[in-house]
């Protein structure tokens, strides 16, 4: 019997709010009903599906652009270029999964960068009223919750490493030897709990993030909750395999399937 492919999705939590309150279900079916919707231009085109379950709404939306198109593409089994299938007129949308959980006004979101996309289709359907995302904790709250660490990832110019403290000046020079114009520090703590030693490593990041390129500090809560912070702000963390197809294009069913159980577990 054929093993099932599974790939990895990691959500962020966010708390969106409608005119400083919490969502509704029952406004959102008025305003947004189960169905299709559509946002394109020219040269690029979103696709939005939505779906009410429960307490949730479940949306799996794509985004594509016309071009760039190589009119070439390699075919693995000839091992020779063949004129690309896909027309000047066609694009391939890449997935993104997101649900709102009415019960705590939650956005989870596969790809936080789409956050905005969401957004702008709620703006278009909610046009009165203000949307807002309003982020979990503050640094403050982020250092106190924070009890294992999992990973730290930061990029910069690579002088500001030693400039900020962040690396040795002898670890620094050595990177500069490379001659790249940006260097990304990846560290791997593997669920390691944190110490006054390490959360200071994270206090001093936190003091040079606006002269940082890019930040990513994930870790987990007393109650073993995932906690992210990233160049988008603080939010929660959920991490799933599912289901994909021969494609590598994901089963939306699995995917809301177990994400909807871990964030009722979240709940509970």
């Amino acid at each position: 019997m054929k093993k099932a492919n599974k790939k990895s999705l990691i959500f962020s939590g966010v708390f969106l709010y409608l005119n400083d309150e919490r969502l509704h279900i029952d406004n959102f079916q008025q305003n947004l009903p189960t169905g299709s919707y559509t946002n394109n231009d020219d040269s690029k085109v979103q696709i939005f599906n939505i779906e009410y379950e429960e307490s949730y709404l479940k949306m799996n939306f794509g985004e594509g652009m016309v071009g760039p198109r190589n009119p070439n593409v390699y075919n693995f089994n000839t091992n020779e270029e063949e004129p690309n299938p896909r027309q000047k007129n066609q694009v391939e949308p890449r997935q993104t999964f997101a649900i709102i959980d009415f019960k705590t006004s939650f956005l989870w979101i596969s790809n936080s960068k789409k956050r905005t996309a969401l957004i702008e289709l709620f703006k278009r359907y909610f046009p009165t009223s203000s949307i807002v995302i309003k982020e979990i904790y503050d640094e403050t709250q982020f250092i106190e919750m924070l009890k294992t660490l999992d990973n730290i990832k930061i990029s910069a110019v690579p002088n500001l490493f030693s400039d900020s403290g962040l690396l040795s000046k002898i670890l620094s020079e050595e990177i500069n030897g490379y001659e790249a114009s940006v260097a990304t520090l990846s560290l791997s703590y593997n669920n390691r709990l944190t110490n006054n030693y390490l959360i200071d490593k994270v206090k001093s990041i936190f003091k040079q993030k606006n002269s940082l390129r890019s930040i990513v500090i994930s870790g987990k809560d007393e109650n073993n909750l995932g906690m992210l912070f990233n160049t988008e702000g603080f939010s929660r963390k959920i991490d799933i395999e599912a289901l994909v197809d021969e494609d590598e294009m994901f089963s939306s069913d699995d995917v809301y399937n177990i994400l909807i159980s871990k964030v009722k577990n979240e709940n509970t």
